[in-house]
């Protein structure tokens, strides 16, 4: 067993507890859109316009820029970019490439395969959902350790809008 499948009961556990903190914030939020083009700018678009007015009991806040391929929710912010590239922990071409790392793990959730990357310098959750033609990534900020993920929540939508794709060499299923 590698320590990437090992870590997948560790991801598991950081999506059970990272709910509802309630709360909009303000203004819009600052997000780096992603430039798409083709079939992922398609399954962007067509993510956008199903994703929920609430996530993880956190109401729907505009980004700036704003984009089909960003969205934002609560303050403080959780963020999710669609057409994002692949983290770089798993991204063989990445000068951070360690998909064997401890801060990595990755779990299958409903058809989703989400990669989940702590980020031990502000305590917070990178999820990408790195096997979908356009990868998505969600950005949880420590505000809500202890709290419910919003994979659960957001996988059907991210599967419904954006197929798997053969092609990625990312596995969850064999973690």
């Amino acid at each position: 067993m590698t320590r990437f499948a090992a870590s997948s009961a560790l991801l598991a556990a950081a999506a059970l507890s990272l709910t509802a903190c309630g709360g909009g914030g303000g203004g819009s939020v600052p997000v780096s859109a992603p430039r798409t083009t083709g079939v992922v700018a398609q399954d962007c678009t067509a993510l956008s316009k199903t994703l929920p007015k609430t996530l993880m009991g956190l109401s729907r806040r505009d980004t700036s820029p704003a984009s089909p391929n960003t969205a934002a929710w609560g303050d403080p912010a959780v963020t999710l970019r669609c057409g994002a590239g692949l983290p770089g922990i798993i991204d063989p071409a990445s000068k951070d490439y360690d998909p064997e790392g401890e801060n990595v793990s990755g779990a299958l959730v409903g058809s989703v395969c989400w990669v989940s990357v702590y980020n031990q310098s502000d305590r917070s959750f990178t999820f990408s959902a790195a096997d979908q033609q356009a990868i998505v990534e969600v950005d949880v900020p420590s505000a809500y350790a202890g709290k419910q993920s919003p994979l659960t929540e957001l996988s059907g939508i991210v599967a419904k809008a954006s197929p798997f794709d053969s092609d990625k060499k990312f596995n969850c299923s064999n973690s």
